[in-house]
């Protein structure tokens, strides 16, 4: 009798210990393992003070854990709970419950790589954004003209245009139109130092001067060689108040078109047009790179130049010149390479095999 009473209990004891060995498994394996399988990969969107509960729902509505319950009450009792950040997260199959709510903590979510190179406007950064992150190009252009913004962040120009800093960016998948603007412009004034203030201050310019005329540097340059030199001759026609005649700003002065400039555009009624206004247009017509801006800042000492025109040779250098019979003398060179080299093309095309058409003849 005793010995039954015995046996009964080691039994017992032993299913206790398998269910709590079991229990122990269930906790402990998807907190330290994961589960065993499931979608890969999977986003989810967590949004802003969403509780542990919501988010363990989410995870489990979408594949990525098989036990809200214990996902749930580990995330509390690791004190997870008030650490997890708002975004769109991209989970793999497998990944442990802790891993996963480390990355919700890290605020490890997806981002997007978008590139502005310099030189770019606000339409066509605009476009970028709608191309990488479905940013509506309309609702970016307001916010890069709204009044307020502009006096917020001490900007005088009529829009954010030259402050929309040309580099690389990881923007997370919910961006907005004011999120992308806030981030280049937090970008530019990492960019723009008080030591390029006070370098704006002793030549006479303001910051919104300095990137004007970085603007219409960037619009003209190809080589940075070049630029301090094209510097020098903007700043030459300003001291001597002389019209600018900058290309790129009528091509602003038409929507911020890239293409060839014809005399007829010459005429175009904008305050960007320096072919027509003395000075420097209201502000920025692109956005420039910071070797621009110190161009605009150092312009090549020494320099007298007040003209050049594109070389037109496939360098994409310029030549320079003092006086205009020099300028005339210059551009006429240019005028003959450009059509030595369009006849030159021309010639190839014409003697480059042409293909057969289809349903010819064979020699």
């Amino acid at each position: 009798m005793r010995r039954g009473l015995v046996w009964t209990l080691v039994a017992a004891a032993c299913t206790v210990l398998v269910l709590a060995a079991g229990a122990v498994l269930f906790v402990v394996r998807p907190i330290q393992y994961g589960d065993a399988a499931g979608p890969d990969p999977v986003r989810v969107d967590i949004p802003s003070g969403a509780s542990l509960s919501e988010i363990a729902e989410r995870l489990a509505t979408a594949g990525v854990i098989r036990h809200p319950f214990v996902f749930r009450h580990y995330g509390a009792a690791a004190q997870f709970d008030r650490q997890v950040r708002p975004g769109e997260y991209e989970f793999v199959a497998g990944e442990p419950y802790r891993r996963i709510l480390e990355r919700l903590r890290e605020g490890d979510i997806i981002q997007i790589k978008v590139t502005i190179p310099e030189g770019r406007t606000r339409r066509e950064i605009a476009a970028i954004l709608h191309r990488r992150l479905g940013i509506d190009p309309a609702e970016f252009l307001r916010v890069t003209e709204d009044p307020e913004l502009l006096r917020e962040h001490a900007i005088r120009s009529p829009t954010f245009e030259g402050y929309l800093y040309p580099e690389t960016y990881f923007f997370p998948t919910r961006t907005t139109a004011q999120d992308a603007l806030e981030t280049m412009l937090q970008r530019f004034f990492t960019a723009w130092t008080p030591t390029h203030e006070e370098r704006a201050r002793r030549i006479g310019m303001t910051r919104e001067q300095v990137l004007t005329l970085a603007s219409i540097i960037e619009g003209e340059a190809l080589l940075d060689a070049e630029r301090p030199r094209i510097s020098a001759v903007y700043h030459n026609r300003l001291r001597r108040d002389m019209l600018l005649q900058a290309d790129p700003t009528v091509l602003y002065a038409l929507g911020g078109i890239r293409r060839r400039v014809f005399y007829s555009d010459l005429l175009t009624a904008s305050p960007y047009n320096t072919y027509v206004n003395r000075g420097l247009p209201p502000g920025p017509i692109c956005n420039p790179g910071l070797q621009s801006i110190e161009a605009a800042l150092s312009p090549a000492p020494g320099i007298n130049d007040i003209y050049f025109v594109a070389a037109n040779d496939g360098s994409g250098r310029h030549v320079f010149s003092r006086t205009l019979t020099e300028h005339l003398a210059a551009k006429r060179g240019a005028d003959r390479r450009s059509e030595a080299r369009q006849a030159a093309k021309r010639a190839a095309e014409d003697s480059a095999p042409q293909p057969k058409r289809s349903g010819s003849k064979s020699d």
